[in-house]
């Protein structure tokens, strides 16, 4: 499947705010936007819903500008990544199944990045965003040996 690339900028409002404001900022805008929903993943078929711990867990760990302004694309996020694998719950939950993975190209304040993607498939209630982080991409530099795309 081809890979997406989404795109996000803070507006001139969110770069005056703290991060902790903006966290709370765009903790906010998910909680009105994404929370109690459920999106379908288009590589995968697999229908994935929103929960208010999954958003939580989000909170936690998002510590930069990029991967907090992120939050208000995870719709996107959810709907056009490409599945990458399945792996097992370590520390043996009796609620989780598993994780899966999805990448998902996503530009951030014009700076790209991967966007990782945790879904957790509970026992009860189906597949559960869990959180998500921004990994820098590095491009190489055009070294001079190959042809020139």
């Amino acid at each position: 499947m081809e890979e997406w690339k989404i795109s996000i900028v803070e507006t001139d409002a969110e770069r005056k705010l703290s991060i902790n404001q903006l966290r709370y900022e765009c903790l906010c805008f998910a909680k009105r936007n994404f929370q109690g929903k459920t999106y379908t993943n288009k590589d995968s078929s697999r229908k994935i819903s929103v929960s208010q711990q999954g958003l939580g867990e989000w909170k936690m760990k998002s510590k930069s500008r990029e991967q907090i302004i992120s939050m208000k694309v995870l719709d996107q996020l959810l709907e056009n990544s490409t599945f990458s694998n399945d792996a097992p719950d370590l520390k043996g939950r009796a609620d989780i199944e598993f994780f899966s993975y999805f990448n998902c190209l996503c530009e951030v304040n014009r700076t790209l990045f991967k966007a990782i993607i945790t879904v957790k498939q509970t026992k009860d209630h189906g597949e559960k965003y869990y959180h998500h982080y921004l990994k820098d991409t590095k491009i190489e530099p055009y070294s001079g040996t190959a042809p020139n795309p």
